[in-house]
């Protein structure tokens, strides 16, 4: 099993997708950020992608870098400002907080609350 934590980025799929976005850039940002909308049934691996899109849109919308992984910061200015994404951002991250398959597995494990205090302080940093 890879890695799991309750982080944005404390998982291998985020990570992935993360180098994802550094290869194509914004318009998957704007793709994944946009799915929750359409996707009634929002799988596991698509929240864990509006969560990291999300943080990237948030790390630029504030200037706050910190809780991007090491190097994340490095391709920002290569997106392009993706902070007028904000407010599609904070409806979709609610969104996966409260309906998708990703909120419903930490529903089940002992790390739940903290899981939910990490995405309620990125729906913070979004507002």
């Amino acid at each position: 099993m890879g890695a799991w934590g309750v982080g944005s980025f404390e998982n291998d799929g985020a990570l992935d997708y993360l180098a994802s976005v550094e290869e194509v850039g914004a318009s998957l940002i704007a793709g994944s950020l946009g799915q929750p909308f359409v996707e009634p049934d929002l799988e596991m691996d698509d929240g864990v992608e509006v969560l990291v899109a999300a943080e990237i849109v948030a790390a630029v919308a504030t200037g706050k870098l910190d809780r991007l992984p090491e190097g994340a910061e490095d391709f920002l200015t290569s997106l392009g400002d993706v902070s007028g994404l904000k407010a599609q951002a904070h409806g979709a991250v609610m969104i996966v907080r409260d309906s998708s398959e990703l909120s419903d597995v930490w529903a089940e494990t002992d790390h739940h609350q903290q899981w939910l205090a990490d995405v309620n302080a990125l729906i913070a940093r979004l507002s």
